[in-house]
Order: C-alpha cells, then sequence, then structure tokens
C-alpha cells in the first residue's frame, strides 16, 4: 500500500483480487472449487462490508480511482455470477444423467402408470 493511498481503494482492491481468484477456480468447476468460492465471497463481502461502514464523500481524482475500482468489481463480480449459474447448469444436468430411472416409459419411478403421451391426431383444444 502507497501511502498516498486510502484504505478504501485498498478494501476494494482486496474484494477485487478475491472475486478474480474465484473466477479463475470457476473456470474449472468442480465440488472442492465451489467450495474455496464460497469461502472467497464470504471474505469478498467483509470487505466491501467494511468500506461501506466508513465510505466517506471524496472529490476530484480521489473520487475517480475509487469509481473506476468500483466499476471494475461491478464488472468482476457479474463475470463470476455468469460463471456461478452456468457451474449450477452445468452439475444440475450432470444430476439428471446420473439419476437413472428404472421405470418403463408410462410408469412413474413409484409403479404407477403415468398419464400415456397425446397423440397429435387426437388433439382437442377449446377456446
Amino acid at each position: 500500500m502507497m501511502a498516498a493511498e486510502k484504505p478504501e481503494l485498498v478494501r476494494i482492491r482486496e474484494a477485487r483480487q478475491l472475486i478474480d481468484r474465484m473466477r479463475e477456480r470457476l473456470l474449472r468447476p468442480s465440488f472442492e472449487s465451489l467450495a474455496q468460492c464460497a469461502l472467497d465471497l464470504r471474505l469478498a463481502v467483509e470487505c466491501i462490508r467494511k468500506l461501506d461502514a466508513r465510505l466517506p464523500v471524496w472529490r476530484g481524482v480521489q473520487r475517480k480511482a475509487l469509481e473506476a475500482e468500483v466499476i471494475g468489481l461491478r464488472r468482476d463480480i457479474q463475470y463470476v455470477e455468469a460463471l456461478l449459474t452456468n457451474a449450477g447448469k452445468f452439475y444440475a444436468g450432470l444430476a439428471r444423467l446420473a439419476a437413472f430411472d428404472q421405470a418403463p416409459p408410462n410408469y412413474t419411478s413409484a409403479g404407477a402408470i403415468a398419464t400415456a403421451p397425446v397423440q397429435a391426431s387426437k388433439l382437442v383444444m377449446h377456446g
């Protein structure tokens, strides 16, 4: 930290570093990387919470530096959010593929008869 650098800027940069570390982990998602991301996210939120508690009104060059860091943090969070969403979709799809349904067609896994699919030639619409 430089002598002229404000602690608020340092906290934002720490949060950005944590978010960037999350991004790196999410580029190769695994259950372990997701668990580590949760810890990084908690630390980043704590950095932001400390910043929010004592954020003064800044003017001039210092304000521009703060705005640049906050804009960068927002962009990084959006990127990580997209990676988390897609990792969740990937693992949800993987879980569906791994869950083998042993019931034959038109039967539920409990053995009850499910409704047969409607044939296109017998479809009736009322309206």
